[in-house]
């Protein structure tokens, strides 16, 4: 069923034709520089070839041809930012590695590690955001929960911490301080259940997400959380405060700026999530590197254990085959789209 956010979001010709006009139409080191230019180019016309070769594929293959359009969009937009110099801009490698690919514990459970060169943590130097944590194991089953379209089908075994919507409310006015209202969803049942007698275990849960620092409970009230319950009871949501820095009245234009200011903006103005830490990361984890290293993943079994995903992916007798399905259904959408948005705001729109 589609949602309201599904409708807000521009279709895939509409993306693809905006990323066509890039060929021409790109600003920045991409334009000015024949040589980032060529690359750029060349890049983006492979990216949309492995896209169409995508859409027309099974899940048999499928990831390879996303996780090779994804690997060309990040070329491009290396090629793009005024972030990388010279030496920087052309990427080498994949930047990421498996070391266990036996699926036979269940899909969540591959690893994926990201590694300290390549083109990873060149398109996180492109963004101008954290990598992720060099030589650091993550689990599919983590990095599914950091997909905020992966919500809808879960794959079964995921653990970690999820990414979660960010939406402000209204200001509250406390003494000389104001707090923005914020609703975060979905937050694991587990975690209200345990804070139910432990106040210490939702302190931990949300120190573990950057953008959510300094938050507070209820100003009026600093003993009380606020609790909804959602869909089948498994998640929650919650509601906390954050402090403002607004001082007195602005356009709403501004004052949405600001409360959208700490969340990740992932597919739009408006579309803001809450991402968490990995490892030893400062920041928040971008949502381009959690879909780059999921479908990495995901590609390596494919290309290197067909017989393991062939039964991954046999929708008749695979637990994980609908939610693979569903992911990958999502990356032909998403991916181009995350790469529309990346090369815009790295070249200066």
């Amino acid at each position: 069923m589609a949602t309201y956010r599904d409708l807000a979001m521009p279709s895939a010709k509409e993306v693809r034709r905006d990323l066509r006009g890039l060929r021409v139409g790109v600003s920045g080191p991409a334009s000015a520089d024949a040589e980032r230019r060529a690359v750029f180019v060349a890049a983006l016309e492979q990216a949309e070839q492995f896209t169409e070769a995508a859409v027309n594929a099974g899940p048999a293959t499928r990831p390879v041809q996303i996780f090779y359009a994804l690997s060309q969009f990040g070329r491009a937009i290396a090629a793009a930012s005024r972030s990388l110099g010279r030496d920087e801009w052309r990427l080498k490698g994949h930047g990421i590695k498996t070391q266990n690919i036996d699926a036979s514990q269940g899909l969540a459970h591959v690893e994926v590690i990201p590694t300290v060169k390549g083109s990873l943590a060149g398109v996180a130097r492109a963004l101008g955001v954290e990598p992720l944590e060099p030589e650091t194991r993550l689990r599919l089953g983590d990095l599914w929960r950091l997909i905020p379209e992966a919500q809808r089908v879960p794959l079964p075994g995921t653990s970690g911490l999820p990414v979660m919507n960010f939406s402000p409310g209204t200001l509250v006015h406390r003494g000389a301080k104001m707090w923005r209202q914020i609703s975060v969803y979905p937050v694991p049942r587990e975690v209200r259940l345990r804070s139910d007698s432990d106040r210490a275990a939702l302190d931990e849960f949300l120190a573990k997400y950057p953008s959510l620092t300094g938050w507070s409970h209820t100003p009026d009230a600093p003993d009380t959380v606020l609790w909804r319950e959602r869909g089948n009871g498994a998640e929650e949501e919650l509601e906390i405060f954050l402090p403002s820095a607004l001082t007195g009245p602005v356009r709403p234009e501004e004052e949405r700026a600001e409360a959208l200011r700490p969340a990740t903006l992932y597919r739009g103005p408006g579309d803001a999530y809450a991402f968490p830490a990995l490892g030893g990361m400062s920041g928040p984890v971008h949502p381009l590197l959690a879909w780059w290293a999921a479908l990495f993943g995901l590609s390596i079994l494919a290309r290197y254990e067909p017989e393991a995903w062939a039964e991954i992916v046999d929708i008749n007798g695979s637990p994980a085959a609908n939610a693979v399905e569903h992911l990958l259904d999502e990356a032909i959408a998403v991916v181009p789209h995350m790469a529309l948005l990346a090369i815009l705001n790295v070249a200066g729109r």
